[in-house]
């Protein structure tokens, strides 16, 4: 639990999303020998496609990060978007065209990945960096 929240709190600072209301987590448990590949796989497919979907307005951000130290809980994606419902139509779409551009990713990734967990967090409070001087 407490992995979660720091990766939802580091998320909606690293994410440019000063607008977001939402931001979804989703933790994968996946093979260590294969992190390259899931790697590799993730920049050259899922990004591009995700990139589609802020482009079009259903995601404010998305992004991917790997395991450099802590649990078992070693691939993650995550997404940041206006609502829940504008993120389920986007996750609808991601979903779609990557099925449709990668039919065996699905495959890939249940071969890769063993389980998986998702969380969705509605935004709170969040700080600023400090104004410049003279300003």
């Amino acid at each position: 639990m407490r992995r979660i929240v720091l990766a939802a709190v580091l998320l909606f600072v690293v994410a440019p999303a000063a607008h977001a209301q939402t931001l979804v987590v989703s933790q994968n448990k996946c093979k260590y020998d294969k992190m390259g590949e899931i790697r590799a796989f993730a920049d050259s497919a899922w990004i591009p496609i995700a990139q589609e979907l802020v482009n079009e307005g259903k995601f404010i951000a998305a992004g991917s990060a790997f395991h450099a130290w802590g649990d078992e809980w070693n691939v993650l994606y995550w997404y940041t978007a206006e609502s829940i419902s504008v993120f389920l139509e986007g996750w609808s779409e991601l979903f779609s065209r990557s099925n449709e551009r990668y039919p065996a990713g699905m495959q890939m990734f249940y071969d890769w990945c063993w389980e998986h967990k998702d969380s969705m967090y509605t935004a709170g409070g969040m700080t600023q960096p400090p104004a410049e001087e003279g300003m």
